[in-house]
């Protein structure tokens, strides 16, 4: 007997799920919240995320093609390791691609309304610096306004390809614009905010006044600074440890300080 198609409607439901799973998962790998070595069946994420197993295993199988899982027991995945040379790489392709969208959009120019968005956060950034200093509870909203600014002003230049890549390059743990996290709250932190945000500043000044060369230079300033703080912590980690294996593995599964 023949087998009887599945409703389009069901179909659809499946993919969205799936899309879902993929986005949900990743969000915990590239934060953080499932460090390098961690062990990923079907069940338990499907219990985790409130959806069925077969949304989830496509979700999965997804993350592996993308590099960001690698089989494990009991056919399962685990969560990939990057070593630091990667993220550093990978910092070097998200400063070029993030550039160039830059400098695009500051010859396509910005209609009104992302005009609008990018000064909306400024304005909250500025905001935020005021008081002075920074507490735990500051840190959601900032790396909202963070991953926003950046992901207007690429996604503004309508150049599909170019917006692929950028989101591809942001894929790696500790790379996305989204990893903006606080080693301390303290003076130094505080300081490394504000000149991260004055890059701000320089990068939309510089697309609302076209001028392409001085916005692809400041959003390649901008990354290679989180880059270079990335790298100054790691070997401060490594350093101030008797057991260098253990403090990479240990900064492997930390929060860290990325102002891009």
């Amino acid at each position: 007997m023949a087998k009887r198609p599945i409703p389009q409607d069901r179909q659809d439901a499946v993919i969205s799920l799936t899309e879902e799973a993929i986005t949900r998962i990743r969000e915990m790998i590239v934060s953080g919240e499932m460090p390098p070595g961690t062990h990923l069946q079907e069940i338990p994420i499907a219990d985790k995320l409130g959806i069925s197993r077969t949304p989830v295993r496509s979700a999965l199988t997804t993350l592996a093609q993308e590099g960001l899982l690698v089989p494990g027991p009991k056919r399962g995945y685990k969560t990939r390791s990057f070593s630091i040379k990667e993220l550093i790489d990978a910092y070097r392709v998200r400063a070029s691609l993030e550039g160039l969208a830059c400098g695009l959009l500051a010859q396509i120019g910005v209609n009104d309304a992302i005009g609008d968005v990018l000064q909306e956060c400024l304005d909250y950034g500025d905001r935020a610096l005021v008081r002075g200093h920074f507490a735990q509870k500051d840190q959601d909203a900032w790396v909202d306004m963070n991953e926003r600014l950046h992901s207007t002003i690429y996604k503004a230049t309508g150049n599909e390809m170019l917006i692929s890549f950028v989101e591809n390059a942001q894929r790696l743990p500790l790379t996305s614009a989204r990893n903006v996290h606080w080693y301390r709250f303290d003076d130094r932190n505080y300081f490394l905010a504000k000149q991260a945000h004055s890059h701000h500043h320089i990068i939309v000044n510089a697309i609302l006044e076209r001028d392409s060369a001085r916005a692809e230079a400041a959003m390649r300033e901008h990354i290679r600074f989180s880059s270079d703080l990335l790298a100054e912590y790691y070997q401060q980690m490594v350093a101030s440890s008797k057991d260098s294996a253990a403090a990479v593995a240990e900064f492997a599964t930390k929060p860290h300080l990325l102002i891009a």
